[in-house]
């Protein structure tokens, strides 16, 4: 959140250390980082790293065994990105050094590359500490015989058991990779990124806590606990604080778990943060790094009020009844003031923004400081054309549309927004959306940040299914499925697991839901999905006909109605509801169907050449050495790739593979993620069978952002040439990956 606001990375890391000792940590399990240690003495966390011992790789440039007479690369393919250990069994006369490292290029801010001498024989070797990453490279030395490579992945002792499945893939994807990034940012503790930095900052860990309970089982209930009775830091970037302290952390954390013990530990320097350690309008607060021209004022008075009504929920709950009235004076001030102090007449906004801010319009609606009288303009105004925020941040604006009824706005823009990452190789969710952060883009940003919090907005809020009472003895499921005509849902609580499925059609509204021991379900059947609601049964028995309550379902009894809900109160068990009528099916959305590219071509024996020599290039303030040459464009991992650096794009530019034979092929796909905007501004494509004489082009166009698929007329040849003929003053022009498709 963080550090990336200064953009030379020594003086971020000059400035955390500055910040005190308690930023020091040292990656090994049961350590806790030094300062955040319990709010008693008593509380001792303890996490369990799982060792998932050794695994194949998906896939390796060179078929093995294989050895050769100069130094060269062995690059490995991952999964999905992990924290991992390579490991090579090789044959060497002795004293060679093998060096190990990620493909990722970040790991090198914190972990050295790291190497072993061979000895005699053949021996395997495996890195000592873990890194992260999609991809594994390997630099072996002449005459060294490889024989085989491996990795051992390790990881905080837990499992996924939640689920999300809709009809629409784009939100399947996000779901699946908001997990995998969940999982990879957390190990002895959370933290941003397992790359970059491993800090447990209080924004990410605020958006890792949420996710983690819609995601694993109840070992990683730990950590959360160990963020909620962490001591407060009241200088540690106290916008985060603010943004923990209230509904979304530790109130959310109760709910989830009946955790009182720890509310009432916590519950004095929550109360003494508030009181008397924050300070409004100090410009180093930092809430969020998206666009500039932020609504401080706006954004600190929701969150800081959304902290005084936990802090009462808190307070009444453990018999602080005495500080109520101090607690409900700050309330009262700030519902009093805040119309006249930030409404615009169809806006909030103060003196400190420019042009209306939909971080803090969102969290005006989120917090209920904004009346519903005023969430129409709000959503004309700011909501529907407004993206200030960042993808930490997003997550108040998808719940505040779909809390002002607008579910269907709230998962276009979610789509629109994580367009690049859906689209993606990677396996995980990005720092900064196109990898763009306030006014340029950000080579140094991770690509696996544990702020992204799809996984909870889909599971919590569009399957609508949340805790009411603590310890989810009270829960409901309100969905909010907008365009979705299907979703299916599992959600882990420590009560058991509720699984959740439901489909529409034109007629028929079909919600199953399995609730565990214990519970107490509210089921909402949505009337605004009706044009004209006839009748609703449960477990094939009428329970609502004709505009009302009519069923005597044993289990099962009516809980009333609002504007948006049809509501039933449903004991533990297998409930099956239809609801019959017509329905108005949304389709302003086309739903991504799930696409299988086919196989590239083996690129393991090509060989690729470009109009430049192969060249490296620094990155990042910390000036890390990155190779790109024309090989690394073939190698099969999307972290490494090949760059132009001689000039920014120009007429004229080319890049060739050789794949040795002639192959039949009708489409190529271009991936500079990791460069994002570094596409080809225009391309055409020649092929040829003997790389001097090359056909007329059989495609031309233009280059997309991250990804450019080129379809062609099938073709039959040895060579393929790609030629840049647009220009582009800004950036480089960058191919980190090429498939070839027959």
């Amino acid at each position: 959140m963080k550090g990336k606001k200064i953009k030379n990375s020594f003086l971020r890391f000059v400035i955390f250390y500055l910040v005190g000792a308690w930023l020091i940590f040292i990656l090994s399990p049961g350590f806790i980082v030094a300062g955040q240690a319990a709010s008693s003495e008593e509380f001792k966390p303890e996490v369990k790293i799982k060792d998932f011992g050794l695994k194949n790789y998906v896939s390796i440039s060179h078929r093995l065994p294989h050895s050769e007479s100069t130094a060269w690369e062995l690059v490995c393919k991952l999964p999905y990105n992990c924290q991992f250990q390579p490991w090579i069994l090789v044959e060497s006369s002795g004293g060679q050094m093998i060096k190990f490292n990620s493909t990722n290029p970040l790991v090198l801010y914190l972990t050295p590359t790291e190497s072993v001498i061979t000895s005699p024989g053949k021996k395997a070797y495996e890195a000592k500490n873990w890194i992260s990453g999609e991809g594994a490279i390997y630099t072996i030395p002449p005459g060294v015989k490889v024989i085989a490579v491996k990795y051992r992945e390790t990881g905080f002792d837990t499992q996924l058991v939640g689920y999300f499945e809709g009809n629409d893939d784009d939100y399947n994807i996000l779901w699946q990779r908001a997990a995998r990034t969940a999982y990879l940012c957390m190990r002895e503790h959370f933290f941003d990124c397992p790359d970059r930095e491993r800090v447990e900052f209080w924004g990410d860990g605020l958006a890792e806590l949420g996710q983690s309970f819609y995601l694993f089982d109840s070992r990683v209930h730990q950590l959360s606990k160990n963020l909620v009775r962490r001591k407060l830091e009241p200088e540690f970037y106290p916008g985060q604080i603010l943004e923990f302290l209230g509904e979304y952390g530790l109130w959310f954390y109760y709910l989830q778990t009946g955790d009182l013990d720890s509310l009432r530990a916590v519950y004095p320097q929550t109360k003494k943060f508030l009181f008397e350690q924050y300070k409004f309008g100090r410009p180093r607060t930092w809430f969020d790094w998206g666009n500039k021209d932020i609504d401080r004022p706006v954004i600190e008075t929701c969150l800081y009020y959304n902290c005084l009504e936990t802090l009462k929920k808190i307070a009444g709950l453990i018999g602080q009844e005495n500080d109520l009235p101090a607690i409900e004076e700050k309330l009262e001030e700030i519902r009093k003031n805040f119309d006249s102090l930030y409404w615009q007449g169809s806006y909030y906004k103060s003196t400190a923004a420019i042009t209306p801010d939909d971080r803090a319009n969102a969290l005006a609606v989120e917090v209920g400081l904004a009346d519903k009288a005023k969430w129409e303009s709000i959503f004309n105004e700011v909501l529907s054309k407004t993206e200030k925020a960042s993808n930490f941040f997003d997550r108040w604006v998808f719940e505040a549309l779909c809390k002002m009824g607008k579910q269907d706005e709230a998962l276009k823009r979610m789509a629109g927004r994580y367009r690049t990452m859906i689209q993606s190789k990677f396996t995980t969710l990005w720092e900064h959306y196109d990898r763009w952060w306030m006014d340029h883009f950000d080579d140094a940003s991770s690509l696996n940040h544990g702020w992204n919090t799809p996984a909870l907005v889909l599971s919590q809020t569009i399957a609508g299914i949340s805790p009411e009472a603590p310890g989810w003895s009270v829960y409901h499921v309100f969905p909010k499925e907008a365009f979705l005509t299907s979703i299916k849902v599992v959600v882990p609580t420590i009560k058991g697991n509720i699984r959740m499925s439901l489909n529409k059609s034109a007629d028929s509204y079909w919600l199953k839901l399995y609730s565990p021991e214990q519970t107490s379900a509210m089921v909402g059947i949505p009337k605004f999905v009706f044009s004209n609601l006839r009748e609703i049964r449960a477990n094939r028995r009428v329970i609502w006909k004709e505009g009302a309550y009519c069923g005597k379902q044993k289990g099962l009894s009516w809980a009333g109605e609002d504007e948006s809900y049809l509501k039933f109160k449903a004991e533990p068990g297998n409930w099956e509801f239809i609801a019959s009528g017509k329905i108005i099916l949304d389709s302003s959305k086309k739903p991504r169907p799930r696409v299988k590219e086919g196989r590239p071509l083996d690129k393991r024996h090509w060989t690729a050449s470009a109009s430049v020599p192969d060249s490296s290039f620094l990155f990042s303030g910390e000036k890390i050495p990155v190779e790109v040459s024309a090989a690394k464009a073939i190698d099969g991992d999307y972290w490494t790739g090949w760059r132009d650096m001689t000039q920014t794009q120009y007429p004229g530019q080319w890049f060739q593979i050789d794949m040795k034979k002639r192959e039949e092929f009708s489409k190529i796909i271009l991936d500079n993620t990791w460069a994002l905007w570094d596409s080809p501004t225009e391309y055409s494509v020649c092929v040829s069978d003997d790389g001097q004489h090359w056909s007329q082009p059989v495609a031309k166009g233009k280059g997309e952002l991250g990804i450019t698929t080129i379809k062609f007329k099938e073709q039959k040849a040895r060579y393929i040439r790609i030629i840049q003929t647009g220009k582009n003053s800004l950036y480089h022009w960058s191919i980190y990956e090429i498939n070839v498709y027959r």
